[in-house]
C-alpha cells in the first residue's frame, strides 16, 4: 500500500463524531455527508499541522444534521412511496415543506440562531457528495438567508424550510439522473447550516474576497506553469461569482503574476470582474448582484486597500491602459470603467498565495488525492476562512498524445489549457456558427435546441464547437447551454472570437467544469487568429452540413473525426481523418 493509498484510507475512516471538539456540532447519528465530513476533516488537519499560519484557518460557526435526521423526516412524510413514484418535483417539494422536521433538529437550529443575526447558508451534504470521484457539484441545493428579519421563531422556520427544500432535491431529476448515469443508486442527505463568511458593510454583507483553490493545475495555459503548484480562482465579494462561468481572476500558484489572458490591458479588461455578489438587507434571502461602476465610491470607504483589487481602465485612440484608483477621486472620467483585476494584490499581500499553496498541499497529502477548496479571505486582518474542502477528481490519467498528422487534416488546434486524452474515432461535430449566433441574438433558444439535439442523438457521441464560454450564465459570453443538455458530448471546443466578445476562459471551480472532469469530457480552447491556434474556417464553410430545427446557427457535420490532446506539451487538435494522411 502506497502512502497515498494509506492517507486515502484514513481520510475515509475519519468521522467527526469521534472528535470531541466537533461532536457537539452534530445533530443525529450516522454520517453527516461528504461536504460536512470533508470540511471538518480539513479543519482538523490544518489545526494539527504545526504550522502557525495554517492552524489559524477558520471555519465559520456551523452545525450539522446527520442522515439519521433525514430518515426520521422521511418517516413523517405522508404516503412517501406514492409521492416519489409519481415523480412530480413540485409536488414533492410542496409535501416536504408541509412536513415537520424532527424535534431535535428544530432545537439545534434555534440554539444556533439564538444569538446570531448574520446571514446563514444552508448546504446539502449527502452521503455520496464529495467522494473521490463524484462531486455532485450543483446537483443538490445551497440557499442563503439574510437571517436579520423577525424574531427567533420566524428565522428558525425560514431555515427549517430550506432544510426541507434540500431534502426534496434528493429526489429531483437533476440528482436522480446524475446518480443513474453514474450507477450510484440512492442517496441520503445530511445538512450543513453555516454562518456566511464576511461582514456587514452598510446595508450589504459579503467577504472582501472569496474563491476556489486546487492543489493540481491540470489545464495549464503555458508550460511555465507547473501542474503540481495548483491554482486559485478568486473574486471580490461572495464566492458564488467564482462557481459560475462568469468573470473571475485565475492565478497559477507557480507565479501569481502570470495571467491566462496575457498582459494586454484590452484583454484583461474584457474578462475582468465588473460586478460582485452580496446579501442586501433590503432584499433579504437572495443573492444581489452589484455593479462596481455604481458602488466604487462606497467601496473605497469600506476597503482602504481597494487598489489591491480594482483598477480604472481607459481606452484612448484604440489603445487601453490601467490607472490606479485614488482615494480623493470624485468621479470617473468619460470613457473609463472600474474593474477587479487584482493586479496589485500579489505585491500588497504576497503571503496569501504561499498560504493557499501550502494549505492545498497539506490537504492533498492528508487525503491521498488532489484537493479542492472554497475559501473567503479578509486581507487586512489576514483572516482565512475555509468554506469547503473535498477531493478533486480528474480524468487526467487518460491516455493522450498526438500522432503524426498532415497539416491539412487539422480543423482546430489549441496551444493551452487542454485536457489530456484522445478520441480516436467519432463521427459527428456539432458547430455553433458564431456570426449567426451573434446576429440572431436568440441565445437561450439556441441553447435549448442544442439540448434537444443532444437528446435526439440517442447516445451517439459528438464533439461540440461553440463560441466563447460553453455553459456561461451570461449569453453575451457564450452559449448558455446546461451541462444536463450535453450528456452525449465527448469533446468540447470553445472558440475565441475577440471582435465579438467571445473568449474562452479557464473556469476551474465552476460546477460545469467539475462535471467535465468527472465524465472525462475532453476540452480545449481555440483563439482564432493567434499563433499556434488553428480555426479552419474554410473547412466549416465548404464542408457539407445538416441544419438543426431551422436554426441557421447550429450545424451538424458528419464524417470521420478524431481529437488528440497532450496536456504535457499543451497542444490539442481536432482533425478530419478523411482529409488524407499527406499534403
Amino acid at each position: 500500500m502506497t502512502s497515498a493509498d494509506r492517507a486515502r484510507e484514513l481520510y475515509f475512516e475519519w468521522q467527526p463524531h469521534d472528535d470531541p471538539e466537533f461532536a457537539p456540532l452534530i445533530c443525529g447519528r450516522g454520517t453527516i455527508g461528504g461536504k460536512g465530513r470533508s470540511l471538518l476533516f480539513a479543519l482538523r488537519q490544518l489545526r494539527d499541522s504545526g504550522d502557525e499560519q495554517m492552524s489559524r484557518t477558520k471555519v465559520p460557526r456551523s452545525i450539522y444534521l446527520s442522515i439519521e435526521i433525514f430518515h426520521q423526516f422521511l418517516e413523517r412524510v405522508p404516503h412517501l412511496d406514492t409521492l416519489l413514484a409519481n415523480n412530480d418535483p413540485q409536488e414533492i417539494e410542496r409535501v416536504f415543506l408541509e412536513t415537520p422536521l424532527p424535534q431535535a433538529a428544530g432545537m439545534y437550529i434555534r440554539t444556533f440562531l439564538a444569538d446570531m443575526r448574520d446571514p446563514v447558508v444552508i448546504r446539502s451534504s449527502s452521503r455520496l457528495e464529495d467522494d473521490v470521484k463524484h462531486s455532485f457539484a450543483g446537483k443538490y441545493l445551497t440557499n442563503f438567508l439574510s437571517n436579520n428579519c423577525g424574531g427567533l421563531e420566524e428565522r428558525s422556520v425560514a431555515v427549517e424550510n430550506e432544510v426541507r427544500r434540500i431534502y426534496s432535491r434528493t429526489f429531483f431529476p437533476a440528482a436522480a439522473d446524475y446518480r443513474e448515469r453514474h450507477h450510484l443508486g440512492g442517496d441520503d442527505m445530511g445538512i450543513i447550516i453555516i454562518r456566511m463568511a464576511g461582514r456587514w458593510r452598510g446595508r450589504y454583507y459579503y467577504p472582501t474576497m472569496a474563491g476556489v483553490g486546487y492543489s493540481q493545475n491540470f489545464r495549464r495555459w503555458t508550460t511555465r506553469v507547473k501542474q503540481d503548484d495548483g491554482l486559485v480562482r478568486m473574486v471580490f465579494g461572495m464566492g458564488t461569482m467564482s462557481t459560475k462561468r462568469g468573470y473571475a481572476r485565475t492565478v497559477s500558484l507557480t507565479n501569481p503574476i502570470l495571467r491566462p489572458e496575457g498582459f494586454s490591458p484590452e484583454k484583461i479588461s474584457a474578462i475582468a470582474q465588473e460586478s460582485f455578489h452580496v446579501i442586501d438587507e433590503e432584499r433579504p434571502n437572495q443573492i444581489t448582484t452589484l455593479d462596481i461602476k455604481k458602488e466604487w465610491k462606497q467601496l473605497l470607504t469600506y476597503h482602504p486597500d481597494f487598489a489591491a483589487y480594482a483598477q480604472i481602465y481607459r481606452c484612448d485612440d484604440g489603445e487601453g491602459c490601467f490607472f490606479q484608483i485614488m482615494k480623493n477621486m470624485a468621479s470617473l472620467s468619460p470613457g473609463t470603467k472600474v474593474c477587479f483585476t487584482f493586479d496589485s494584490f500579489p505585491r500588497i499581500y504576497p503571503d496569501f498565495y504561499k498560504r493557499v499553496k501550502k494549505t492545498l498541499k497539506l490537504l492533498e497529502n492528508k487525503m491521498g488525492v488532489p484537493a479542492d477548496i472554497e475559501f473567503a479571505f479578509e486581507p487586512t486582518e489576514d483572516s482565512f476562512c475555509l468554506i469547503q474542502s473535498r477531493p478533486f477528481w480528474s480524468n487526467n490519467h487518460l491516455e493522450g498524445g498526438i500522432p503524426e498528422l498532415s497539416q491539412r487534416q487539422i480543423l482546430l488546434q489549441a496551444d493551452r489549457m487542454v485536457t489530456h486524452g484522445a478520441i480516436p474515432q467519432i463521427t459527428k461535430i456539432v458547430y455553433v456558427d458564431f456570426n449567426r449566433y451573434y446576429a440572431q441574438r436568440d441565445f437561450y433558444g439556441t441553447a435549448r435546441l442544442i439540448g434537444e439535439l443532444n437528446k435526439a442523438s440517442d447516445g451517439e457521441p459528438y464533439i461540440l464547437v461553440a463560441p466563447g464560454r460553453i455553459g456561461s450564465s451570461n449569453p453575451e459570453l457564450g452559449v448558455p447551454v446546461q451541462y444536463s443538455e450535453l450528456t452525449n458530448c465527448r469533446g468540447m471546443v470553445e472558440l475565441g472570437i475577440p471582435r465579438l466578445g467571445f473568449m474562452p476562459e479557464l473556469s476551474y471551480g465552476t460546477h460545469f467544469f467539475s462535471d467535465l472532469e468527472v465524465d472525462g469530457v475532453l476540452y480545449m480552447p481555440v483563439f482564432a487568429g493567434e499563433d499556434r491556434n488553428i480555426f479552419n474556417a474554410d473547412w466549416f464553410e465548404s464542408k457539407k452540413w445538416e441544419p438543426w430545427c431551422d436554426n441557421p446557427a447550429i450545424r451538424v457535420y458528419r464524417g470521420s473525426f478524431a481529437a488528440y490532446m497532450d496536456g504535457e506539451s499543451n497542444r490539442g487538435v481536432i482533425i478530419d481523418k478523411d482529409m488524407g494522411e499527406t499534403d
